[in-house]
């Protein structure tokens, strides 16, 4: 690898380019993501032919919301079990891959046509299935899932794989958060602007209209009839059969020129992104930056892996809590509570508390990668889980003084009665910045612990001799997913069975009930905070910062050069085992921050202080690089090294 100026053998480092754009892989994944909604829905409707009403893109639940539940509570799970059985194969199947193409990029190319495979099976070959096929309806439902889930466990896994081959320069692994970012207002942000703003206008999608036939709690013709007269909506009532019951859907949301217009979109784009991805990790794709190379990993590896590095271990725990603890915070069901329920305008909140978010993100993501780049990834994790911690207590006090009958003790930003004008007050205020900058907070040490896992792998490495990115990859993908899907479990625990006479969760219609305060701060508030003294706790087990990340970086590159040599893996690790042992041209300096006005090392801060005083024991190295060095061999030499 080429070296630059104060480098050592160990360090590997990217070009700018392609550590900003490799993280768009991760955006190529969340653009399907994001529009899964409707391709749930969509599917949903064909399959049961059930259907919710959809009056100028308001949803009032019916056969639709029972068939998503079932399908969330049965089909869903079953789904985890088919990850827990694909996730390993995947991650041992890409650690044995070996292309012209590289390692991770064929998993790229595949993950995304499948991905497309998918939506254009959903999407585009239901709607040429009849009434009579309704069973293979259901047959392209299943397939198509299950392609979709393979695809985005193959993209997905090269996401967390491939960093271990772009760089190991902690300082670069750091920028994926705010590539990441970029990524996900380009993904995420993308397809619901698109779908839920841009195309909701009835000049580009002419509303759509389908009608179902259901066996109960349905409509008759005439009864039909007198809805869409007064809504002014056309239909030819000889299509249906007299005596039956219907639903219908009617809304520019479902409507087939909606879909016409995203399935293709949601394509290309992915498309576009893969590319990208791809291009960054070209060059960096090949023999020469993937770790040592020793015996293929063998599935009952599995078990060693999980057993031996405890550093994975903690990681997944305190990632999968975090996850938890976010999607459970900023699901659509909690924002319905929030700011439906309680503060009764969830229309006038929502989008402007969604935005405001998105700053705060951004300026702690910024802040995030510099500390981490600096000062490691466990820094980072641990520094803004702390932050979170201590603004969603402002947050938490805020909940605990709300009074439904006490608008002072409402949030409020604007008003439109008699003319747009702010009427904003402190108490929103406050929210605003307790909120905001918590949000920035746990959003930061959620994508930060993404290149953590790359660490791992180099751990893995030095404890066992293998390379092992897939596994290690899907590894934590399976605990990350197995943790997270307990978010709709939790909601209704804590929401529908507490509060009495709520027999779902809670939608943009559904008024405030005793109750429903003490759900919202458990959910909005309480799980989120137990999550991160979790995290807290992992990061004080959690070793792999600061001298002993070093320490493991330089031992892997002398092993890697001698067995690049010929020496057996076996004598490699008996031979290299601490930095003191580790030639100095493998040791990557350290670089410690300077005053800039005296020239002198920058004195630790109070943050430093609290740090290294709860975080750093496991991290510390004792011996001193290169005091005991062993050098590689004559005849194990590279034969570079012998020219040199």
């Amino acid at each position: 690898m080429t070296l630059q100026g104060g480098d050592s053998a160990a360090v590997n480092r990217a070009k700018q380019w392609q550590v900003a754009l490799f993280p768009f892989n991760n955006a190529a994944t969340n653009v399907y993501f994001a529009f899964y909604t409707y391709f749930t829905y969509f599917a949903m409707m064909y399959l049961t032919g059930s259907a919710a009403t959809a009056i100028g893109g308001t949803l009032i639940a019916g056969g639709l919301a029972l068939a998503i539940t079932s399908f969330n509570a049965i089909f869903a799970p079953l789904m985890r079990v088919f990850d827990a059985i694909t996730d390993p194969l995947l991650g041992g199947i890409m650690d044995r891959t070996k292309t012209r193409i590289g390692k991770f990029r064929p998993y790229m190319i595949l993950g995304n046509i499948l991905l497309a495979l998918s939506l254009l099976l959903m999407m585009v070959f239901f709607r040429g299935l009849n009434n009579q096929l309704a069973w293979l309806r259901w047959m392209v439902y299943i397939v198509s899932y299950i392609v979709y889930v393979l695809g985005y466990t193959c993209q997905c896994a090269v996401t967390k794989a491939g960093q271990t081959c772009l760089t190991n320069d902690p300082k670069q692994r750091s920028q994926f958060v705010i590539w990441n970012m970029i990524g996900m207002i380009g993904s995420i942000v993308l397809v619901n602007v698109m779908a839920g703003g841009v195309l909701t206008n009835e000049a580009i999608c002419p509303k759509g209209l389908i009608i179902y036939e259901v066996t109960e709690n349905g409509f008759s013709i005439e009864t039909l009839a007198a809805e869409f007269a007064s809504r002014n909506i056309s239909y030819d009532f000889s299509l249906l059969e007299a005596g039956k019951q219907y639903a219908y859907v009617y809304g520019a949301g479902y409507g087939a020129q909606f879909y016409n217009i995203m399935v293709p979109f949601v394509i290309c784009v992915s498309a576009v992104y893969t590319i990208m991805a791809y291009a960054a990790i070209s060059e960096k794709d090949r023999p020469q930056y993937w770790g040592i190379e020793s015996e293929p990993a063998k599935l009952r590896d599995y078990a060693g892996i999980l057993k031996g590095n405890k550093e994975i271990r903690w990681l997944v725990l305190s990632s999968g809590l975090n996850k938890l603890a976010s999607t459970i915070a900023t699901s659509g069901t909690v924002a319905f509570l929030i700011y439906g329920c309680l503060m009764g305008d969830y229309n006038g909140l929502f989008i402007p508390f969604y935005a405001l978010c998105f700053i705060f993100m951004g300026v702690f993501f910024l802040w995030g990668s510099s500390t981490a780049g600096k000062k490691g990834q466990k820094r980072g994790v641990a520094q803004f889980t702390l932050f979170a911690l201590l603004f969603y207590v402002g947050v938490l006090v805020l909940l605990c003084i709300y009074d439904h009958d006490n608008p002072a003790t409402w949030l409020s930003i604007f008003s439109t009665e008699g003319g747009f004008h702010l009427t904003i007050n402190a108490y929103t205020i406050f929210f605003i910045i307790f909120y905001g900058c918590g949000y920035g907070a746990f959003n930061c040490c959620d994508n930060l612990t993404i290149p953590m896992v790359a660490d791992c792998t180099d751990y893995e490495t030095y404890r066992s001799g293998k390379y092992v990115p897939g596994i290690m990859g899907t590894i934590f993908s399976l605990v990350d997913k197995i943790i997270s899907s307990l978010q709709t479990l939790l909601l209704t625990v804590f929401i529908v069975y507490m509060v009495p006479g709520l027999n779902a969760l809670p939608g943009e219609a559904t008024a405030y009930m005793e109750g429903m305060k003490l759900s919202a701060i458990i959910c909005f508030c309480i799980l989120p905070m137990a999550a991160w003294l979790v995290t807290v706790f992992c990061m004080t087990r959690y070793g792999l910062s600061g001298k002993r990340l070093q320490e493991i970086q330089a031992v892997n590159a002398v092993r890697k050069a001698a067995v690049e040599g010929g020496m057996p893996m076996e004598e490699a690790m008996k031979t290299w085992q601490t930095i003191d042992q580790v030639p100095a041209r493998f040791v990557a300096p350290v670089h410690v921050a300077l005053d800039k006005k005296t020239g002198e090392p920058k004195k630790a801060n109070i943050l430093d202080k609290i740090y290294g005083a709860v975080f750093t024991r496991r991290e510390k190295v004792s011996a001193e690089p290169s005091v005991n060095a062993i050098e590689i061999p004559a005849e194990y030499l590279p034969e570079k090294e012998e020219q040199s």
